[in-house]
C-alpha cells in the first residue's frame, strides 16, 4: 500500500487542474495590454430602455467610447485580479480575469456596491452593480463579447428611486475592445 505524501498529493492535485487557455485556441498570438473600449449596443431588461442613456448617452445607433483604456491580460497571466476604471461613475471596479479553453476572457461577480444613477428625476439614488463579462480575441488587436450587469439594492435619502421590474434587473451590453496606441 502506497502512501501519498503531502508534497506528491499537492503536485497531483494541480496536475488535475483545468486547462489554461491558450493563443492557439483563438488561432493567433495575443498578448495582454490596454484597450479601448466601446458599448455597441445594449439591452435594458430594468427600466423598459431607460438605462441605455446610461451606457450609450448619443443613442442607440452611435458606439460609446468607454473614458478610460481597459487592461485585458494575456493567457498567461490569467488567472489575475486588478482594479479598472470605465467612466464615470464606474470608476475602481475590481475584477479578477480568467480564460476558458476556448480563449474567452472571463469576469465573474465583479460588485460596485455604491454607484449613483446620476439623473435629477432619480435624486440621490444609488444601486449596487454586479458585472459578469465575456471577452474573445478576434485578431490580436482586437475582442469582441457581453457584458451583464446585475443591478440591485436601489437606495436614496430621497426616495426618488425608480422602481425596477426586478431585484436584481439585468441590463445586456455588446462590447468591442481595440488596442490603445
Amino acid at each position: 500500500m502506497s502512501r501519498w505524501t503531502p508534497t506528491a498529493l499537492f503536485l497531483a492535485l494541480a496536475a488535475c487542474g483545468k486547462d489554461a487557455a491558450t493563443p492557439q485556441a483563438v488561432g493567433f498570438d495575443w498578448e495582454g495590454g490596454d484597450f479601448d473600449f466601446y458599448t455597441l449596443a445594449t439591452t435594458d431588461a430594468c427600466l423598459g430602455g431607460a438605462l441605455e442613456a446610461l451606457f450609450m448617452p448619443e443613442g442607440p445607433d452611435t458606439p460609446h467610447p468607454f473614458e478610460y483604456p481597459v487592461r485585458i491580460p494575456g493567457y498567461d497571466e490569467v488567472p489575475v485580479s486588478y482594479d479598472i476604471d470605465l467612466r464615470e461613475p464606474f470608476v475602481g471596479m475590481p475584477v479578477t480575469v480568467d480564460a476558458a479553453e476556448d480563449g474567452t476572457f472571463e469576469v465573474r461577480g465583479s460588485v460596485m456596491p455604491e454607484v449613483e444613477l446620476g439623473w435629477a428625476a432619480y435624486g440621490d439614488c444609488a444601486v449596487t452593480m454586479t458585472v459578469d463579462a465575456d471577452l474573445l480575441p478576434t485578431d490580436p488587436d482586437t475582442a469582441e463579447g457581453e457584458a451583464r450587469i446585475a443591478i440591485s439594492d436601489p437606495r436614496g435619502e430621497d426616495e426618488r428611486c425608480p422602481v425596477f421590474s426586478s431585484d436584481p434587473c439585468e441590463v445586456d451590453l455588446s462590447l468591442r475592445a481595440v488596442r490603445a496606441e
